[in-house]
């Protein structure tokens, strides 16, 4: 089984909503526009840094660091 993506409890939150609300997408410029849009800002700053875990995350899931 893969492993999911840890992110930050803040990040996972915020990751969490947008899920809820607009679904997560694989067209990454628009995932940060959404999550800047709806003011998950934690998540828009660690979408902008972290494209690649981002990816990995959409196929894996992610989940809070301890």
């Amino acid at each position: 089984m893969l492993e999911k993506v840890k992110v930050p409890p803040e990040v996972y939150r915020e990751l969490v909503a947008i899920n809820r609300e607009i679904h997560y997408t694989t067209d990454y410029g628009l995932i940060i526009k959404k999550a800047q849009d709806n003011g998950y800002l934690h998540a828009a700053k660690w979408l902008e840094e972290n494209e690649e875990l981002y990816r990995r995350g959409f196929a894996r899931g992610f989940e809070p660091l301890s």
